[in-house]
């Protein structure tokens, strides 16, 4: 499916809304990217009526403090029936009978309740499997595999070589429950494999079996891996900490070997506040970036855009208490045009990425967003040097100048920005690597399909590199690997753009390091067909880079490994099919996308399968290879 279609998709839906006088217009737009009134029957037109008498007057808008309701739309449907049932929205909800706030949830949720015996959804391990290994330290230190987010995996580590690669066997899966995507990257400590879920669960699951050990639940989607905080190996006393934060804009920190909590803080007060990226942990600081989606909310006209300010927090990862904040916005000002209409800005520089770690010059380093609404700003569609120690900004190098854009533009809405910008985020991670002559870069790969190269110390750009033609949803999307002197850079290009300049280009791309110089290219075949409904050629996920293969997972829902000195293909596995579970769930495989690399440890790839998101294809599955 192209973008054109999409974005005529989008526009007819926001107009049945408006014509029937709702006033929920970003909520269609919401539900055209995520579900359909299909998905939950009855409870859409009786969820929607009742939200729209009882709960929108203070989840929709720019005024209220509530979640706005592209929050909502993250959260498990029995977390929402939860609150108004027995929690915090119990007052408001007095008068609706409990049909009427399980059809809110539902359809706030676009999925089912899931009744309490719909099959096995917990396999407990047993004795044999319960404990944590001691002496299995972490594995990595965060979602980068290191603190320079390299993204890249020693032979010795990996276990596999490309001989290996034909001999995978699928040594077991685990099924989410409710759940029709899987955007947590894995963590691996203690002879276990930890990751979040759709449905806010967090798992801690046996390495060996795929028994779930602790299972903690959260009050929104868990789409950032899960930090283990590092132990002496064998250290019987040792109590690491687990970090992980959802899209309700909340950070916790739980104890690794049980699943206790020990602390939870709210990131941010603005009600479209949400984490995408994982937090990085250094030295006993915990750092966070912040999003939003209030980009979306902009699509409803009656939307007072907008006031989001993107910001990076530093937090006592041991009490969860915060140490210092950097906005990287100002406060946004109000105005109000000749016709009446109030709006403000600046607004927007979402962060979606997670931070390198340079201990050395004591920075960390980390990519912004674009602007929601106007003045455009100059820390946007950036790359930044923060000091760890006070959030004080030492560089910032803008790609591109004055990206003000936001959902409204979509629909030609009073809220889209004059002279809007192209909505070219950074989305994927920065890179801090040495280069061959031994100068210290900062690697970018921006939405624009163009991958650059920064000078540590300064931020002056040393090179950059086209590798895609780029758009809303192509280009370089959610993570580049960097090994022996090299950058892989995938490329999504999906749909079409307004501006034919450049070709689409999906597929694999090496660049060196020192000069930019493209290496070699691997367009992605495209293996799509009628049956594979919103499947496409392009890489968007994350991505994982060994001496042996890089190892990427595609939109069109297969496993690829390439070769890094030539982009030969060298694995090309199909995960869009069924897998039997060891806990029971029935699951598929679908779209990789987001920030979720496929780890490669220990003669293992274990890899989160499905993007039910984004006109992907869905799926829930988390898969462990092994050599055979």
């Amino acid at each position: 499916m192209n973008v054109r279609k999409y974005l005529a998709g989008l526009c007819a839906a926001i107009l049945t809304l408006v014509l029937a006088s709702a006033p929920l217009r970003a909520e269609t737009l919401l539900e055209a990217v995520n579900g359909s009134p299909a998905l939950i029957g009855e409870s859409y037109a009786t969820g929607l009526r009742v939200f729209k008498a009882t709960c929108a007057g203070c989840h929709v808008g720019s005024t209220s403090r509530a979640p706005q309701i592209a929050v909502l739309r993250n959260m498990p449907p029995a977390t929402i029936y939860r609150a108004l049932s027995e929690g915090v929205m119990k007052p408001m909800a007095a008068g609706l009978s409990d049909g009427e706030r399980i059809a809110v949830a539902e359809f706030l949720a676009m999925r089912k309740l899931a009744a309490a015996d719909t099959g096995p959804q917990i396999k407990t391990c047993a004795a044999a499997h319960a404990g944590f290994d001691r002496k299995a330290v972490p594995t990595y230190t965060g979602w980068g595999f290191d603190p320079s987010n390299t993204h890249s995996v020693s032979a010795k580590a990996a276990g596999l070589t490309r001989a290996d690669l034909g001999k995978l066997k699928l040594k077991w899966a685990y099924g989410f429950a409710d759940s029709n995507r899987a955007r947590s990257q894995p963590s691996l400590a203690g002879g276990a494999i930890f990751t979040g879920s759709h449905n806010g669960e967090v798992l801690a699951l046996d390495r060996a079996t795929g028994c779930e050990r602790w299972r903690y639940q959260a009050r929104a989607e868990v789409r950032t891996g899960v930090v283990i905080e590092p132990w002496k190996g064998g250290d019987r006393k040792a109590d690491p900490l687990a970090f992980f934060a959802d899209l309700a804009g909340n950070v916790y920190a739980v104890r690794a070997f049980s699943g206790e909590q020990v602390w939870k803080m709210r990131a941010d007060t603005h009600n479209a506040a949400l984490i995408t990226a994982t937090p990085a942990l250094h030295d006993g600081t915990l750092f966070v970036t912040v999003s939003s989606l209030e980009e979306s909310s902009s699509a409803d006209p009656a939307y007072q855009c907008c006031t989001f300010r993107g910001s990076v927090l530093a937090l006592d990862a041991r009490t969860g208490k915060e140490k210092w904040r950097t906005w990287m916005v100002g406060e946004p000002q109000r105005r109000q045009d000749e016709t009446g209409r109030v709006e403000y800005g600046p607004s927007g520089v979402a962060l979606w990425n997670t931070p390198a770690i340079d201990a050395r010059r004591g920075l960390i380093y980390f990519a912004t967003g674009d602007n929601y609404s106007q003045p455009a700003t100059e820390h946007s569609d950036a790359v930044v040097a923060m000091e760890m120690a006070t959030g004080k900004i030492r560089w910032a190098h803008q790609a591109i100048e004055g990206d003000a854009w936001n959902v409204g533009c979509y629909v030609g809405g009073d809220n889209c920005p004059d002279d809007a910008g192209p909505d070219f985020d950074f989305g994927a991670g920065v890179i801090l690597v040495r280069s061959a002559d031994g100068r210290d870069l900062v690697l970018a790969g921006q939405k624009a399909g163009i991958a650059y190269a920064f000078d540590a110390d300064s931020g002056a750009q040393v090179w950059q590199r086209r590798v895609g033609r780029g758009g809303l949803a192509g280009g370089i999307l959610f993570g580049m690997a960097a090994q022996n002197g090299r950058l892989f850079a995938p490329v999504s290009d999906f749909g079409e753009i307004a501006d034919k300049t450049h070709a689409a280009m999906p597929g694999m791309n090496a660049i060196d390091i020192a000069t930019g110089a493209l290496a070699w290219s691997a367009p992605m075949a495209n293996t799509c067909s009628a049956e594979r409904k919103n499947c496409y050629p392009g890489i968007s996920a994350a991505i994982t880079a060994t001496p042996d293969f890089v190892i990427a997972g595609g939109d069109d829902g297969r496993l690829r490994a390439y070769a890094p000195e030539s982009g030969e293909v060298l694995l090309d596995m199909d995960l869009l099919r069924a897998f039997k579970t060891v806990n029971g769930i029935a699951a598929s495989g679908g779209s990789m996308s987001g920030g979720a690399a496929p780890i490669v440890d220990g003669g293992q790839i274990i890899v989160a399968s499905g993007y039910g998101h984004a006109m992907k294809m869905p799926g829930n599955v988390l898969l462990v290879f092994e050599k055979q």
